[in-house]
């Protein structure tokens, strides 16, 4: 394994020479300089949602798809119990932390940005479900440097999950975020990265463009150069992962190649879940590294009872008693 020096000289090179710490804290200035507060806030208070623009419709759509496909897949994936705590690493407007507490984890969300945090808490805070509930909105959210600093002492050892939702790429120097990041694990924890893209080969032009325009860095990483900053950072242990989402009739040329386009699908991106022992990622991939045939399809459900009340109803004759 290369030395960190050359891993980064690698991860590093062709890069603009621009201050990236800054254009990181700064990120939402631009945007205020363009667009009022109030649109700012209820931009980032709609996501992952987001309005299907009369420009870009099917865009626009997609990328609403993209995070709410990554969060169904990532809680799936993690199973975790009601309770266990999990890190949103530059959590940016804080949605994905929001959500996990809903779900009654103990998310908690971390961003270099002063601007998103602020927004982050007024986001938990306007969820009128959450009121009621006991909580810091300050220990919720907080800033934080992962490249320069390590995790406060209380919090090492003590996540269950670490999850990096599309912002590994943003580190000047990942290797030391992840070192940082890893302290948080506890015993048997995992970390998931979402990652969009594996480079094949130089940065896209349009990436280029991104990093010129707004000072913050955007290049995808090589498959072979995420594993080793994972390594430098402790994780030995990583499985790569595919996804297949949607629904589809058994007549589509799709429905005959699920193989071939979750090879595809698993290989284009640099989705993986990370471990430092075997046992962690066994947990949640219990089938690694077998290609066991896969078990009959489970019986289809019998038909509910004449008279019987949808889940629906019954639920709403829960809530309103």
């Amino acid at each position: 394994m290369r030395s960190k020096a050359e891993l980064l000289e690698e991860v590093n090179r062709d890069l603009p020479d621009l201050d990236w710490k800054k254009g990181a804290e700064d990120y939402l200035q631009g945007f205020f300089e363009r667009h009022t507060r109030q649109q700012i806030t209820e931009f980032v208070f709609a996501k992952p949602l987001g309005l299907v623009t009369p420009e870009d419709p099917e865009g626009s759509l997609m990328e609403t798809f993209y995070y709410l496909t990554n969060f169904a897949n990532a809680i799936q994936l993690l199973k975790l119990k009601r309770g266990q705590r999990v890190l949103d690493v530059a959590c940016g407007g804080g949605w994905f932390a929001h959500w996990l507490r809903k779900l009654g984890y103990d998310a908690r969300g971390m961003d270099i940005s002063q601007d998103f945090i602020a927004l982050a808490r007024e986001r938990l805070l306007a969820d009128p479900p959450m009121q009621a509930l006991p909580y810091d909105v300050n220990e919720v959210y907080t800033v934080h440097d992962f490249e320069a600093d390590r995790l406060p002492e209380a919090l090492r050892g003590t996540f269950d999950a670490i999850v990096l939702e599309s912002c590994l790429h943003h580190f000047y120097d990942p290797v030391a975020a992840m070192t940082h990041i890893v302290e948080g694990l506890a015993p048997g924890g995992v970390v998931l990265i979402l990652e969009g893209e594996n480079r094949k080969g130089a940065i896209r032009e349009e990436y280029m463009q991104v990093m010129v325009d707004t000072a913050t860095l955007e290049r995808p990483y090589p498959r072979p150069v995420l594993q080793e900053i994972l390594a430098h950072a402790g994780l030995s242990e990583v499985e790569f992962l595919g996804a297949c989402p949607g629904y589809f009739t058994q007549s589509e040329y799709l429905a005959g190649h699920f193989t071939d386009y979750l090879r595809d699908s698993t290989e284009g991106s640099n989705v993986c879940v990370a471990a430092r022992a075997p046992e962690a990622i066994a947990r949640v991939v219990p089938n690694r590294n077998t290609r066991e045939e896969a078990p009959p399809p489970p019986p289809p459900p019998e038909p509910a009872p004449a008279g019987r009340p949808s889940l629906l109803r019954r639920i709403a004759r829960r809530l309103l008693r």
